[in-house]
């Protein structure tokens, strides 16, 4: 390998799904012998992990230049902080002696415009859609931005087939290869009791942040029309999230006499105990690009009941480790749910076979070898 340190940039330090990924990334980084330097906006959960594995990190208080709409000043204002950032960054980098950049997302661009200024190679990591998934807009404008984006990155590395067939069309004159992430999950860890399921026949789990992108409402008009069909199916709300979203489910809720059949548990620090004691999980999201906890379900032994949109539609083998619905159809939802419950020895099977597809297909050796041949290419 001819790099020898890496300057690694991350949009936030918190420890949601870009965040595991990317000390995934790290981890494969140093097994493949690279020395990482990792770059965050602010403090947060996961310094505790970059010092847990003795990396040296730096904070730059850039800020994100895609985000949902927002004022053309506020977007003016942001763009100049990020070069003033650049300026930091940039030095910050050729201190480090870094030979390589890495960006962990598309909603910064500071390391980017570091690597052009130092002219070193740029990896961009693709993991979100940007306007499909979130809402998303560039500050400076869709055509410019990805102009610069194809112009600053030496090559891109997108979570899944879906999100790299989009920016491959964006970018051009950048190689765009898709990178599965092994997505680790501790098994050895024991469930503790969470709830008493004594008597429930189905239970449904979605694990995520609670907004409107991530369709929990599909799953409870869903519930709806299973309860009208005379089934007994209980569904576990996992996640925190935006407050106005939040209240709309509980009004939904109460207004379907829902409310000894749906539970929101809220933001918990480890999500597996629910999704171990859960039979389905569900994933209603209008268009996710790769989504973390399908994998981590399955590798529990769980089969998912997924919109068939985006990265879902790879994960997910229709039939085999779940099923496949019609996205936003909250009755193509529910017969997929009530075939889980009809069905129980089937779904117990497509259970096994998840776990078994997620293990030979998402490992740490399967990511590293596919990771040396993208960094291969850098020149």
């Amino acid at each position: 390998m001819k790099f020898r340190r890496v300057c690694f940039f991350l949009p936030s330090a918190h420890k949601d799904g870009a965040e595991l990924s990317a000390l995934e990334c790290l981890d494969a980084l140093a097994a493949l012998g690279l020395q990482c330097r990792v770059v965050i906006p602010q403090k947060g959960p996961l310094i505790a992990e970059l010092e847990s594995r003795q990396l040296p990190y730096k904070l730059i208080p850039y800020k994100v230049w895609i985000e949902p709409p927002v004022p053309v000043i506020k977007s003016l204002l942001v763009a100049l902080w990020n070069l003033i950032m650049t300026c930091w960054a940039t030095l910050l980098a050729a201190c480090w002696r870094c030979d390589l950049v890495i960006t962990n997302t598309i909603n910064i661009c500071v390391g980017a415009l570091a690597a052009r200024v130092l002219g070193l190679p740029h990896l961009w990591y693709l993991r979100e859609f940007g306007y499909e998934d979130h809402g998303w807009r560039f500050h400076l404008g869709k055509k410019f931005s990805l102009g610069l984006m194809d112009r600053l990155a030496t090559v891109c590395a997108a979570v899944s087939r879906a999100v790299a067939m989009k920016y491959q069309a964006a970018l051009p004159s950048t190689p765009v290869h898709y990178l599965y992430q092994p997505i680790q999950v501790d098994l050895s860890q024991s469930a503790d009791l969470v709830a008493d399921k004594s008597g429930l026949q189905l239970t449904c789990i979605m694990v995520g942040r609670l907004q409107e992108g991530k369709r929990q409402e599909d799953a409870v008009r869903a519930l709806a029309e299973l309860r009208d069909q005379g089934l007994t199916v209980h569904l576990w709300l996992v996640g925190g999230g935006d407050r106005n979203y939040h209240n709309f489910l509980h009004t939904l809720v109460r207004e379907n006499h829902l409310e000894t059949r749906v539970r929101f548990w809220g933001q918990v620090e480890n999500a597996l105990p629910y999704i171990q004691q859960a039979d389905v999980l569900l994933l209603c999201s209008r268009c996710e690009a790769f989504a973390r906890v399908v994998i981590e379900a399955m590798k529990a032994g769980k089969p998912v009941i997924g919109a068939a949109s985006g990265g879902t539609l790879e994960q997910i083998k229709d039939g085999f480790n779940g099923f496949l619905y019609e996205p936003q159809n909250y009755r193509d939802l529910a017969a997929k749910i009530k075939h889980c419950h009809d069905h129980p020895e089937l779904t117990q099977k497509m259970g096994t076979d998840a776990r078994k597809w997620a293990v030979q297909t998402f490992n740490q050796a399967n990511y590293t070898r596919e990771l040396e041949k993208i960094l291969e290419q850098l020149k």
